[in-house]
């Protein structure tokens, strides 16, 4: 990549950059207080991703109707949104679970995850095109 091009597109590189701090030191936080052991049903996981799916919906409904900066999509949804929420944790904790012949927390977790995202992703596009 040409250097000029690489100082073209620096402010959405650290838009991304600054909101994933943002995004990954709350996901750490909640891992602090909610800690998981290998096998134990993911708590924090599952609530991280449900909270993300209602945050990131609510935002992408807001941004439809306000005139925000590509910098705004580039920090938010990408950066913050994108490093709090973990599809890679919530693959692993499927498999721990299975692993530890939990095949009823697996499923249900599972269930949890994809129905509670997907649902609170809806109330948050709803809820979010309402406030202005």
């Amino acid at each position: 990549m040409p250097l000029c091009r690489l100082r073209l597109n620096s402010g959405r590189w650290l838009a991304v950059l600054s909101g994933g701090l943002v995004g990954s030191a709350s996901r750490a936080g909640i891992d602090y207080y909610l800690p998981n052991e290998q096998g134990a049903f993911p708590v924090a996981t599952l609530l991280v991703n449900l909270i993300g799916s209602l945050l990131l919906g609510s935002y992408l409904a807001r941004r439809e109707r306000a005139a925000t900066g590509r910098w705004s999509l580039q920090f938010w949804a990408i950066g913050v949104f994108g490093s709090f929420t973990t599809f890679s944790a919530f693959s692993l904790d499927v498999v721990h679970l299975l692993q530890a012949d939990r095949p009823l927390a697996a499923g249900g977790y599972v269930t949890a995850s994809m129905v509670g995202g997907l649902g609170l992703a809806l109330v948050g596009q709803r809820v979010g095109s309402t406030l202005r």
